[in-house]
Protein backbone atom coordinates (compact mmCIF):
# COMPACT_ATOMS: atom_id res chain seq x y z
CA UNK A 1 0.00 0.00 0.00
CA UNK A 2 1.25 3.22 -0.96
CA UNK A 3 0.39 6.59 0.06
CA UNK A 4 2.01 9.22 -2.23
CA UNK A 5 3.70 12.34 -2.30
CA UNK A 6 2.63 15.87 -2.29
CA UNK A 7 5.02 18.72 -3.59
CA UNK A 8 5.04 22.22 -3.98
CA UNK A 9 6.27 23.49 -7.54
CA UNK A 10 6.16 26.20 -9.88
CA UNK A 11 4.38 26.00 -13.34
CA UNK A 12 5.73 26.92 -16.77
CA UNK A 13 4.00 30.12 -15.57
CA UNK A 14 5.94 30.39 -12.69
CA UNK A 15 3.15 30.40 -10.57
CA UNK A 16 3.35 27.81 -7.51
CA UNK A 17 1.30 24.35 -7.44
CA UNK A 18 0.18 21.35 -5.05
CA UNK A 19 2.16 18.51 -7.47
CA UNK A 20 0.64 15.14 -6.33
CA UNK A 21 2.86 11.51 -7.37
CA UNK A 22 1.70 8.36 -6.83
CA UNK A 23 2.46 4.32 -8.88
CA UNK A 24 -0.65 2.89 -10.48
CA UNK A 25 -0.28 -0.54 -12.03
CA UNK A 26 3.88 -0.21 -11.63
CA UNK A 27 3.96 3.10 -13.70
CA UNK A 28 4.66 6.24 -12.20
CA UNK A 29 1.48 9.20 -12.16
CA UNK A 30 1.16 12.58 -11.27
CA UNK A 31 -1.69 15.20 -11.17
CA UNK A 32 -1.75 18.77 -10.09
CA UNK A 33 -3.75 19.28 -7.52
CA UNK A 34 -4.29 23.20 -7.45
CA UNK A 35 -2.70 26.84 -7.35
CA UNK A 36 -1.09 27.16 -3.45
CA UNK A 37 -2.83 30.57 -3.49
CA UNK A 38 -6.01 28.33 -4.34
CA UNK A 39 -5.71 25.40 -2.32
CA UNK A 40 -4.48 24.91 1.39
CA UNK A 41 -1.98 21.88 1.90
CA UNK A 42 -4.49 19.80 3.91
CA UNK A 43 -7.17 20.38 1.10
CA UNK A 44 -4.44 18.90 -1.33
CA UNK A 45 -3.37 15.90 1.20
CA UNK A 46 -7.06 15.33 1.89
CA UNK A 47 -7.43 14.95 -2.47
CA UNK A 48 -4.24 12.94 -2.96
CA UNK A 49 -5.39 10.91 -0.09
CA UNK A 50 -8.52 9.74 -1.92
CA UNK A 51 -6.81 8.92 -5.00
CA UNK A 52 -4.41 6.82 -3.85
CA UNK A 53 -7.36 4.83 -1.46
CA UNK A 54 -8.80 4.44 -4.99
CA UNK A 55 -5.48 3.13 -6.37
CA UNK A 56 -4.75 1.02 -3.27
CA UNK A 57 -8.32 -0.49 -3.87
CA UNK A 58 -7.65 -1.07 -7.38
CA UNK A 59 -5.06 -2.50 -6.95
CA UNK A 60 -5.53 -5.12 -4.32
CA UNK A 61 -8.74 -6.44 -6.47
CA UNK A 62 -6.89 -6.92 -9.50
CA UNK A 63 -4.33 -9.05 -7.32
CA UNK A 64 -6.98 -11.35 -6.26
CA UNK A 65 -8.15 -12.36 -9.65
CA UNK A 66 -7.79 -15.51 -10.53
CA UNK A 67 -10.35 -15.64 -13.82
CA UNK A 68 -9.95 -17.75 -16.88
CA UNK A 69 -9.86 -16.92 -20.21
CA UNK A 70 -13.23 -19.05 -20.53
CA UNK A 71 -14.72 -17.48 -17.70
CA UNK A 72 -14.32 -13.90 -18.60
CA UNK A 73 -15.36 -14.42 -22.28
CA UNK A 74 -18.45 -16.33 -21.66
CA UNK A 75 -19.95 -14.39 -18.28
CA UNK A 76 -18.78 -11.18 -19.44
CA UNK A 77 -17.76 -10.52 -23.32
CA UNK A 78 -20.81 -12.73 -25.32
CA UNK A 79 -23.01 -11.55 -22.66
CA UNK A 80 -22.80 -8.32 -23.25
CA UNK A 81 -21.58 -8.32 -26.73
CA UNK A 82 -24.60 -10.81 -27.84
CA UNK A 83 -26.82 -8.11 -26.99
CA UNK A 84 -25.48 -5.79 -29.40
CA UNK A 85 -24.87 -7.79 -32.41
CA UNK A 86 -27.15 -8.44 -34.59
CA UNK A 87 -28.42 -12.27 -34.73
CA UNK A 88 -26.09 -13.26 -38.06
CA UNK A 89 -23.10 -11.23 -36.20
CA UNK A 90 -23.62 -13.18 -33.06
CA UNK A 91 -23.52 -16.65 -34.81
CA UNK A 92 -20.35 -16.11 -36.75
CA UNK A 93 -18.63 -14.26 -34.19
CA UNK A 94 -19.55 -16.42 -31.43
CA UNK A 95 -18.36 -19.43 -33.31
CA UNK A 96 -14.66 -18.10 -34.36
CA UNK A 97 -14.18 -16.93 -30.51
CA UNK A 98 -14.59 -20.43 -29.52
CA UNK A 99 -13.27 -22.35 -32.18
CA UNK A 100 -9.83 -19.45 -32.66
CA UNK A 101 -9.63 -17.72 -29.04
CA UNK A 102 -10.98 -20.06 -26.64
CA UNK A 103 -10.06 -23.21 -27.93
CA UNK A 104 -6.44 -22.67 -27.01
CA UNK A 105 -6.66 -20.11 -24.53
CA UNK A 106 -9.72 -20.84 -22.54
CA UNK A 107 -7.90 -22.54 -19.87
CA UNK A 108 -5.19 -19.84 -19.07
CA UNK A 109 -5.44 -17.22 -16.51
CA UNK A 110 -6.46 -14.16 -18.39
CA UNK A 111 -3.89 -11.95 -16.45
CA UNK A 112 -1.33 -14.26 -17.84
CA UNK A 113 -1.76 -14.04 -21.30
CA UNK A 114 1.13 -11.80 -22.86
CA UNK A 115 1.33 -10.05 -26.45
CA UNK A 116 3.78 -12.76 -27.38
CA UNK A 117 1.18 -15.73 -26.83
CA UNK A 118 -1.47 -13.15 -28.79
CA UNK A 119 0.62 -13.19 -31.81
CA UNK A 120 1.89 -16.82 -31.36
CA UNK A 121 -1.48 -17.52 -31.87
CA UNK A 122 -2.04 -15.32 -35.20
CA UNK A 123 1.86 -16.95 -36.86
CA UNK A 124 -0.26 -20.05 -36.04
CA UNK A 125 -3.45 -19.22 -37.75
CA UNK A 126 -2.03 -17.72 -40.34
CA UNK A 127 0.39 -20.74 -41.04
CA UNK A 128 -2.47 -23.30 -40.81
CA UNK A 129 -3.47 -21.52 -43.88
CA UNK A 130 -6.33 -19.58 -42.56
CA UNK A 131 -7.33 -16.09 -45.05
CA UNK A 132 -6.05 -12.49 -44.24
CA UNK A 133 -9.83 -12.22 -43.07
CA UNK A 134 -10.18 -14.55 -40.48
CA UNK A 135 -7.01 -13.69 -38.97
CA UNK A 136 -7.75 -9.92 -39.20
CA UNK A 137 -10.88 -11.36 -37.37
CA UNK A 138 -9.71 -12.82 -34.87
CA UNK A 139 -7.44 -10.14 -33.85
CA UNK A 140 -10.19 -8.03 -33.64
CA UNK A 141 -12.24 -9.98 -31.32
CA UNK A 142 -8.99 -10.06 -29.09
CA UNK A 143 -8.16 -6.77 -29.04
CA UNK A 144 -11.98 -6.35 -28.10
CA UNK A 145 -12.21 -8.68 -25.62
CA UNK A 146 -8.54 -7.76 -23.58
CA UNK A 147 -9.79 -3.89 -23.70
CA UNK A 148 -12.77 -4.81 -21.45
CA UNK A 149 -10.65 -7.06 -19.55
CA UNK A 150 -8.48 -4.03 -18.76
CA UNK A 151 -11.63 -2.00 -18.07
CA UNK A 152 -12.62 -4.31 -15.64
CA UNK A 153 -9.70 -4.75 -13.91
CA UNK A 154 -8.61 -7.73 -14.57
CA UNK A 155 -5.37 -7.24 -16.18
CA UNK A 156 -3.11 -4.20 -16.51
CA UNK A 157 -1.76 -3.65 -19.54
CA UNK A 158 -3.27 -4.53 -23.21
CA UNK A 159 -1.78 -7.28 -24.04
CA UNK A 160 -3.70 -7.35 -27.43
CA UNK A 161 -2.94 -3.38 -28.10
CA UNK A 162 0.12 -3.87 -30.62
CA UNK A 163 -0.69 -7.23 -32.73
CA UNK A 164 0.04 -7.66 -36.19
CA UNK A 165 -1.60 -9.67 -38.97
CA UNK A 166 1.31 -11.55 -39.77
CA UNK A 167 0.45 -12.46 -43.74
CA UNK A 168 0.14 -9.88 -45.99
CA UNK A 169 -3.05 -9.41 -47.46
CA UNK A 170 -3.88 -11.13 -51.16
CA UNK A 171 -3.13 -9.01 -54.25
CA UNK A 172 -4.94 -11.40 -56.50
CA UNK A 173 -7.86 -10.12 -58.35
CA UNK A 174 -10.82 -11.26 -57.29
CA UNK A 175 -13.12 -12.79 -60.23
CA UNK A 176 -15.73 -10.82 -62.19
CA UNK A 177 -17.54 -11.26 -65.19
CA UNK A 178 -18.58 -9.15 -67.75
CA UNK A 179 -21.43 -8.12 -69.99
CA UNK A 180 -21.30 -10.80 -72.17
CA UNK A 181 -20.60 -13.14 -69.64
CA UNK A 182 -23.79 -12.00 -67.69
CA UNK A 183 -25.88 -12.07 -71.08
CA UNK A 184 -25.35 -16.08 -71.60
CA UNK A 185 -26.18 -16.35 -67.91
CA UNK A 186 -29.28 -15.12 -68.55
CA UNK A 187 -29.95 -16.93 -71.42
CA UNK A 188 -29.28 -19.98 -69.39
CA UNK A 189 -31.91 -19.54 -66.95
CA UNK A 190 -34.95 -20.08 -66.31
CA UNK A 191 -37.45 -17.48 -65.91
CA UNK A 192 -37.34 -17.11 -61.21
CA UNK A 193 -33.95 -18.30 -61.72
CA UNK A 194 -33.11 -15.35 -64.23
CA UNK A 195 -34.92 -12.90 -61.96
CA UNK A 196 -32.64 -13.65 -59.27
CA UNK A 197 -29.71 -13.45 -61.67
CA UNK A 198 -30.37 -9.81 -62.55
CA UNK A 199 -31.18 -8.88 -59.19
CA UNK A 200 -27.73 -9.96 -57.68
CA UNK A 201 -25.79 -8.65 -60.89
CA UNK A 202 -27.34 -5.99 -62.30
CA UNK A 203 -28.96 -4.27 -59.62
CA UNK A 204 -26.34 -5.50 -56.83
CA UNK A 205 -28.22 -7.15 -53.95
CA UNK A 206 -27.27 -9.23 -51.44
CA UNK A 207 -28.71 -13.01 -51.69
CA UNK A 208 -30.37 -12.58 -48.43
CA UNK A 209 -31.95 -9.18 -50.05
CA UNK A 210 -33.76 -10.94 -52.57
CA UNK A 211 -35.01 -13.83 -51.09
CA UNK A 212 -36.40 -11.34 -48.15
CA UNK A 213 -38.38 -9.27 -51.09
CA UNK A 214 -42.09 -9.10 -50.43
CA UNK A 215 -44.35 -7.62 -53.11
CA UNK A 216 -45.23 -4.76 -51.36
CA UNK A 217 -42.01 -3.93 -51.22
CA UNK A 218 -41.96 -2.87 -55.03
CA UNK A 219 -43.49 0.00 -56.26
CA UNK A 220 -43.23 2.46 -58.83
CA UNK A 221 -39.93 4.09 -57.03
CA UNK A 222 -38.01 0.79 -57.25
CA UNK A 223 -37.26 -1.77 -54.71
CA UNK A 224 -37.43 -1.14 -51.12
CA UNK A 225 -34.48 -3.22 -49.05
CA UNK A 226 -36.22 -3.48 -45.39
CA UNK A 227 -35.24 -7.01 -44.27
CA UNK A 228 -33.31 -9.52 -45.52
CA UNK A 229 -33.25 -13.79 -44.28
CA UNK A 230 -30.21 -14.99 -43.24
CA UNK A 231 -29.93 -18.64 -41.75
CA UNK A 232 -33.33 -19.10 -42.43
CA UNK A 233 -34.08 -16.28 -39.70
CA UNK A 234 -36.10 -12.73 -41.02
CA UNK A 235 -34.61 -9.44 -39.63
CA UNK A 236 -33.56 -6.13 -40.63
CA UNK A 237 -31.10 -5.48 -43.27
CA UNK A 238 -27.14 -6.15 -43.20
CA UNK A 239 -26.72 -2.22 -41.57
CA UNK A 240 -27.99 0.97 -41.51
CA UNK A 241 -26.60 1.91 -44.78
CA UNK A 242 -28.34 -2.05 -46.34
CA UNK A 243 -31.72 -0.69 -46.22
CA UNK A 244 -32.03 1.45 -49.38
CA UNK A 245 -34.18 2.07 -52.62
CA UNK A 246 -32.67 0.19 -55.71
CA UNK A 247 -34.41 1.91 -59.04
CA UNK A 248 -34.29 -0.97 -61.27
CA UNK A 249 -32.78 -1.71 -64.58
CA UNK A 250 -35.53 -1.84 -67.55
CA UNK A 251 -35.18 -5.42 -68.20
CA UNK A 252 -35.25 -6.35 -64.61
CA UNK A 253 -38.34 -3.85 -64.13
CA UNK A 254 -40.37 -5.97 -66.70
CA UNK A 255 -38.97 -9.39 -65.33
CA UNK A 256 -40.59 -8.31 -61.92
CA UNK A 257 -43.92 -7.11 -64.02
CA UNK A 258 -44.45 -10.16 -65.61
CA UNK A 259 -43.19 -12.15 -62.74
CA UNK A 260 -46.12 -10.67 -60.49
CA UNK A 261 -48.55 -11.38 -63.14
CA UNK A 262 -47.57 -14.84 -63.25
CA UNK A 263 -47.98 -15.30 -59.67
CA UNK A 264 -51.06 -13.73 -59.93
CA UNK A 265 -52.94 -11.48 -57.10
CA UNK A 266 -50.31 -12.57 -54.18
CA UNK A 267 -50.89 -10.05 -51.00
CA UNK A 268 -48.51 -7.12 -50.07
CA UNK A 269 -46.86 -9.28 -47.28
CA UNK A 270 -46.46 -12.19 -49.79
CA UNK A 271 -42.80 -13.54 -50.16
CA UNK A 272 -41.71 -12.55 -54.09
CA UNK A 273 -39.81 -15.67 -54.52
CA UNK A 274 -42.04 -18.11 -51.77
CA UNK A 275 -40.76 -21.70 -51.79
CA UNK A 276 -42.93 -24.64 -52.50
CA UNK A 277 -45.30 -24.09 -49.08
CA UNK A 278 -46.18 -20.94 -50.20
CA UNK A 279 -45.67 -19.25 -46.96
CA UNK A 280 -41.96 -19.19 -46.80
CA UNK A 281 -39.41 -17.70 -48.92
CA UNK A 282 -37.14 -19.83 -50.67
CA UNK A 283 -33.31 -20.60 -49.78
CA UNK A 284 -31.43 -18.84 -52.08
CA UNK A 285 -28.85 -21.51 -51.42
CA UNK A 286 -31.05 -24.42 -51.91
CA UNK A 287 -32.43 -22.24 -55.16
CA UNK A 288 -28.40 -21.90 -56.39
CA UNK A 289 -27.39 -25.30 -55.97
CA UNK A 290 -30.43 -26.57 -57.29
CA UNK A 291 -30.99 -24.91 -60.07
CA UNK A 292 -28.74 -21.68 -61.42
CA UNK A 293 -25.36 -23.09 -60.92
CA UNK A 294 -25.81 -26.09 -62.81
CA UNK A 295 -26.93 -24.41 -65.29
CA UNK A 296 -24.47 -21.71 -65.59
CA UNK A 297 -21.89 -24.54 -65.39
CA UNK A 298 -23.93 -25.62 -68.50
CA UNK A 299 -23.14 -22.60 -70.08
CA UNK A 300 -19.06 -22.45 -69.57
CA UNK A 301 -19.55 -19.99 -66.42
CA UNK A 302 -18.29 -22.45 -63.72
CA UNK A 303 -18.18 -21.12 -59.98
CA UNK A 304 -19.91 -18.13 -60.60
CA UNK A 305 -21.74 -17.19 -56.99
CA UNK A 306 -23.79 -14.83 -55.33
CA UNK A 307 -20.35 -12.97 -54.49
CA UNK A 308 -18.95 -12.88 -58.21
CA UNK A 309 -22.45 -11.68 -59.26
CA UNK A 310 -22.07 -8.52 -56.74
CA UNK A 311 -18.44 -7.86 -57.40
CA UNK A 312 -19.25 -7.84 -61.35
CA UNK A 313 -21.97 -4.79 -60.52
CA UNK A 314 -19.80 -2.89 -58.69
CA UNK A 315 -17.48 -2.96 -60.95
CA UNK A 316 -19.42 -2.67 -64.12
CA UNK A 317 -21.40 0.06 -62.20
CA UNK A 318 -18.21 2.07 -61.87
CA UNK A 319 -17.53 1.66 -65.49
CA UNK A 320 -20.82 4.28 -66.23
CA UNK A 321 -21.05 5.39 -63.01
CA UNK A 322 -17.91 8.14 -61.41
CA UNK A 323 -19.45 9.08 -58.08
CA UNK A 324 -18.42 6.46 -55.36
CA UNK A 325 -21.09 7.93 -53.25
CA UNK A 326 -23.83 6.89 -55.78
CA UNK A 327 -22.41 3.46 -55.77
CA UNK A 328 -21.79 2.93 -52.49
CA UNK A 329 -25.02 3.86 -51.65
CA UNK A 330 -27.26 1.71 -54.31
CA UNK A 331 -25.08 -1.20 -52.95
CA UNK A 332 -25.81 -0.93 -49.37
CA UNK A 333 -22.31 -0.44 -48.19
CA UNK A 334 -19.38 2.24 -47.53
CA UNK A 335 -17.41 4.04 -50.08
CA UNK A 336 -13.96 2.37 -48.46
CA UNK A 337 -15.99 -1.12 -48.89
CA UNK A 338 -16.97 -0.55 -52.49
CA UNK A 339 -14.06 1.02 -53.44
CA UNK A 340 -11.59 -1.28 -51.90
CA UNK A 341 -13.28 -5.03 -50.78
CA UNK A 342 -15.74 -5.09 -54.02
CA UNK A 343 -14.22 -3.01 -57.20
CA UNK A 344 -11.86 -4.91 -59.62
CA UNK A 345 -9.95 -3.03 -62.07
CA UNK A 346 -10.25 -3.75 -65.39
CA UNK A 347 -7.14 -3.41 -67.67
CA UNK A 348 -9.41 -1.42 -70.04
CA UNK A 349 -10.26 1.44 -67.40
CA UNK A 350 -6.82 1.33 -66.15
CA UNK A 351 -5.25 1.73 -69.92
CA UNK A 352 -8.03 4.73 -70.58
CA UNK A 353 -6.76 6.41 -67.61
CA UNK A 354 -3.10 5.81 -68.67
CA UNK A 355 -4.12 7.23 -72.45
CA UNK A 356 -5.62 10.33 -70.40
CA UNK A 357 -2.13 10.78 -68.75
CA UNK A 358 -0.58 10.58 -72.16
CA UNK A 359 -2.19 13.39 -74.09
CA UNK A 360 -1.97 15.74 -70.74
CA UNK A 361 1.90 14.64 -70.70
CA UNK A 362 2.02 15.51 -74.59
Amino acid sequence: MQRGSLKRVKNRDGVNVWRGQWREFGKGRTRILGRCHDVTRSDAQAELDRIVALVNGHTASFRGVSQTVREFIENEYLVQKTGVWRASTAVSTENLVRLHILEPLGHRRIGDITRRDLQALLHEKAAAGYSYSIVAHIRWQLRAIFKMAKGDALIVTEPAESLNVPIEKSTETKRVIGPEQILKGQLALEMRERLVFRLAVCEGMRPSEIVGLQIGDLDRDGIHIVRRIYRFRVGPPKSFKSGRLIPPTPITKALLDRWIELIGGAPADAWLFASAKRTTPICYSNLYRRKIKPALDAAGLTGVNYQILRRSWVTEFSEVEDDAYIRATLAGHSVDVNQNEYRQDKIKALRRSMDKLGEHLQ
